[in-house]
């Protein structure tokens, strides 16, 4: 499974805008997020991010997609600029690949995504 997961926070444009616009723009977004499941996309959820851990991100929230392919992640973060997110709010993107979820030897994995040989 491929996941995207956007980390990101309220920006200044976003503060100005009074309750029933930031409102507003909540409910548009519904439009977007399930054209994106309708395209395949599956929405694992958001979340407020726990920032009492070491090393946690500066960025308050957190949302998590999982997609059936590469392709699939940059279709959907299209759909997130149509949206006008990133105007909005400032945000951090990551897409990864998962790998080793049932692996009964992890350092396989690590080795395998550090280019580490194996014996």
């Amino acid at each position: 499974m491929h996941v995207l997961a956007i980390v990101w926070h309220p920006n200044a444009k976003w503060d100005a805008l009074d309750d029933k616009a930031r409102l507003d723009y909540l409910k548009s977004l519904d439009d977007y997020i399930n054209r994106g499941r309708a395209a395949g996309a599956i929405v694992l959820g958001w979340s407020e991010i726990d920032r009492t851990l070491p090393k946690a991100p500066t960025e308050g929230f957190i949302g998590v997609f999982g997609l059936d392919s590469a392709a699939q992640v940059h279709e959907f973060e299209q759909v997130v600029v149509q949206a006008n997110w990133y105007e909005y709010f400032d945000s951090r993107n990551f897409a990864i690949n998962l790998d080793g979820a049932t692996e009964a030897e992890p350092h396989k994995v690590y080795a395998r995504l550090l280019g580490v040989p194996l014996d």
